[in-house]
């Protein structure tokens, strides 16, 4: 009797590993870098980021984390900005500027499978940070001190700020070859709450803009 209960015991579990084994995971996972561009009011911005996170419901939504920036580095454009009255620097009255900006948030991805293609519309929350800076030869400051500090003197502590970010976007991923590995593009409405600096005092600087981006995707399949 004995042997038999254990024989038992041991058919159950062996029944319900392999039931374990072919039921498809429930969760899912995708890590995707990107490159892309923002229209700007008078320019167009590079940029650079990744998101990552979970895929649920039989992949039919994405929740993750995204991070993308644009970098003053890769983005040569300037914003010629006028200082306070009886202020100079450098003998000058006004200053060209270059811009930072980086976005961290979460974000909620509704996913739709077509034959060839996988939509998805995302939307995203999170916090807008960045700012303007002194570049090239106007960051050798007249006494040697910090340009940070002159930054912060010359555009009265608001040299850089962060707001709200909230954007809504659209991605279509198109399989590879490879197993787990898509490709795509998406187009993004970007939306900055909050956010004020002394050479963008309206705040409009990144706010209610578009953005278009390229990626590559790697996921659990």
């Amino acid at each position: 009797m004995k042997k038999i209960l254990i024989a038992s015991c041991l058919l159950v579990w062996a029944t319900f590993l392999t039931a374990q084994e072919s039921k498809p995971a429930k969760i899912g996972w995708f890590i995707t870098p990107e490159v892309g561009v923002m229209f700007l009011e008078n320019h167009v911005g590079k940029t650079i980021g990744a998101s990552f996170g979970v895929k649920l419901w039989k992949d039919r939504l994405k929740v993750g984390v995204i991070s993308y920036g644009r970098p003053g580095p890769i983005n040569s454009y300037t914003v010629d900005t006028k200082l306070a009255e009886n202020q100079t620097y450098l003998g000058k009255s006004s200053v060209k500027l270059r811009a930072d900006w980086g976005v961290v948030g979460a974000f909620v991805a509704p996913t739709f499978k077509f034959k060839k293609f996988e939509l998805d519309l995302p939307i995203g929350y999170g916090v807008g940070t960045g700012g303007f800076y002194l570049h090239g030869d106007d960051r050798k400051t007249p006494d040697g001190v910090r340009v940070s500090v002159w930054e912060d003197k010359l555009f009265k502590g608001e040299d850089a700020a962060a707001g709200g970010w909230t954007e809504f976007g659209a991605r279509v991923f198109f399989p590879s070859k490879i197993k787990g590995m898509s490709f795509g593009g998406g187009v993004h409405y970007t939306l900055i709450s909050g956010w004020k600096t002394f050479a963008d005092p309206s705040g409009e600087f990144y706010n209610q803009r578009l953005r278009v981006n390229l990626f590559v995707n790697f996921g659990s399949h």
